[in-house]
């Protein structure tokens, strides 16, 4: 399975198949039942990385709820010079350094097992995929850790949930400058009634 970025460029996820063209490649991760990097939310984040990355230098990224460490590897491949990821998840943090030895990232990369609050300084640049009530109880934290100036990348929410979520947003003194969306379908009726996800990129100091 593969994700593919604006650029051309691929992302590829675990189980990898021997058809499968290393031409373009920027990743291969392992999932090992972490949330899966073909999710559209993912996507939509590594777009808005991907465009972020291209137009400004960037040193340092925290990636909150890492899960593979797909979004922090991702941008240490675009240039980051040092990617953290955080999880409350022990496996997902292991999974995570897995990823970054078999891309020849791990001195890039740093993993941190544990919540936001465990993070001490500030990020030019922090992205968050994450359910919306994770979203929610994180944001002020989210925020603490974004330096001034700096560009605020979240996703896991539908379009159903936006209203309330740029309302926070504002209320934190964020501008919402950039808005994805993509649709998942499946069958059935979701619970939310919508199948429409959305990444927002947001910044403070402007």
């Amino acid at each position: 399975m593969r994700v593919r970025l604006p650029s051309g460029r691929r992302i590829l996820i675990s189980p990898f198949f021997p058809w499968e063209s290393r031409r373009d490649v920027l990743l291969k991760v392992r999932t090992a039942g972490a949330f899966h990097p073909s999710h559209v939310t993912t996507r939509l984040c590594l777009e808005l990385l991907e465009e972020h990355l291209c137009a400004t230098r960037c040193d340092t990224l925290l990636d909150v709820g890492c899960g593979c460490g797909v979004l922090a590897l991702a941008a240490a491949s675009m240039g980051v010079g040092r990617a953290v990821g955080v999880d409350i998840d022990c496996r997902a943090v292991r999974l995570s350094r897995e990823n970054a030895l078999a891309n020849g990232l791990a001195a890039n990369s740093y993993w941190v097992t544990g919540s936001s609050a465990a993070i001490r300084g500030s990020f030019p640049c922090v992205v968050a995929n994450l359910p919306l009530e994770a979203l929610h109880g994180l944001l002020g934290d989210l925020v603490r850790l974004l330096a001034d100036k700096g560009a605020l990348v979240l996703s896991g929410f539908q379009d159903v949930h936006w209203y309330d979520l740029h309302s926070k947003l504002e209320r934190l003194n964020l501008e919402s400058v950039r808005m994805l969306s993509g649709d998942l379908t499946f069958y059935g009726i979701p619970p939310s009634g919508s199948f429409t996800w959305m990444a927002v990129m947001a910044r403070r100091g402007r």
